[in-house]
């Protein structure tokens, strides 16, 4: 079994790879009216839905090995959205929209994707003694 920090940087490495993946199967989109103008950008619109609840589970895992402790000293991220998103997109497909997915892989995404590569950096650098002990 792995050990908690290996869990974390492998649920950490998982989410990054995913939201870079967002920000390139959606480059071609450039109004959320561009899911359904096509059968491609509509492809596109249930992989960028599929993409956020793997992004966000993700997180949701991160959190309950740690503690929300863990994601205080990055406040620009929303984290109580972060985790929230997780539950509407497993639970309330039906209710995702167009404007919804483009919004977030858009305008919170590279963000997010930003503060997740520092939050790496530091969980690597030990900057998180009392959640990952050393030696």
């Amino acid at each position: 079994m792995l050990d908690k920090k290996t869990r974390v940087l492998s649920l950490l490495d998982a989410a990054i790879q995913e939201m870079q993946l967002l920000i390139d199967m959606s480059e071609r989109i450039t109004a959320p009216s561009d899911f359904g103008a096509s059968l491609d950008g509509l492809v596109v619109f249930r992989a960028c839905g599929r993409s956020l609840q793997y992004v966000t589970e993700s997180f949701v895992k991160i959190r309950n090995l740690c503690s929300a402790a863990l994601f205080a000293p990055y406040p620009q991220i929303p984290w109580k959205y972060v985790f929230g998103m997780r539950n509407f997109l497993s639970h309330d497909y039906g209710e995702v929209d167009e404007e919804g997915i483009f919004t977030t892989v858009k305008e919170s995404i590279p963000e997010l994707l930003a503060t997740s590569r520092r939050l790496r950096d530091d969980i690597e650098s030990d900057c998180f003694p009392d959640l990952f002990p050393v030696g």
